[in-house]
């Protein structure tokens, strides 16, 4: 997972990408809201002839159309990534779907920005693990601490190599490839 300083920076060049080319492009964004006449004479884009297909050139395709047609593709691409990840990290992908849809570009950034760094696999169910008492001298520890801070008694077994925790059923260190004794 990214941390949040990368998600960031990742959002402010975004950001800063999005208003270099605004101007200049502005027209593309109003693609997923439907096809508006006229719209993109406002680029001034070069007389381009475009393609012709069909015999007398029955279907005529300009560039505009072209462009247009490659935007809404890569514009439900994007719509169904965000489908496909808000469902993986746990959320509700219709919803996210639904606001990309909507919200176009501003629903896609507030999706990056909001959605949850719950590793790819598993979810977060919000629970915190109950403290569990010391085989030593019975005080409450976390579930995740590897020695008591009371008494200073080893609660979870170490990997000798890197200090990581490891469970007694495992042959290697999952961290650093370090063979374990049984």
């Amino acid at each position: 997972m990214a941390s949040s300083t990368a998600k960031t920076i990742g959002l402010i060049l975004l950001a800063a990408l999005v208003l270099l080319l605004i101007g200049r492009i502005f027209p593309f964004f109003l693609v997923p809201l439907g096809v508006f006449p006229h719209v993109f004479k406002s680029i001034q884009l070069p007389n381009l002839n475009g393609i012709e297909i069909g015999p007398f050139g029955f279907f005529h395709f300009s560039l505009v159309s072209i462009l247009s047609l490659a935007m809404l593709i890569i514009w439900i691409f994007v719509i169904v990534w965000v489908y496909k990840d808000a469902e993986r990290r746990g959320m509700n992908g219709i919803l996210w779907a639904l606001l990309v849809f909507i919200g176009n570009l501003i629903g896609l950034l507030i999706y990056l920005i909001v959605r949850s760094d719950t590793a790819l696999g598993e979810k977060d169910t919000g629970e915190i693990k109950a403290p569990k008492p010391c085989p030593k001298c019975s005080e409450p520890v976390a579930a995740h601490f590897i020695y008591c801070p009371n008494c200073g008694t080893r609660l979870q077994n170490i990997c000798p190599n890197c200090g990581k925790p490891i469970e007694e059923s495992w042959q290697v260190c999952p961290n650093c490839g370090e063979k374990l004794k049984k």
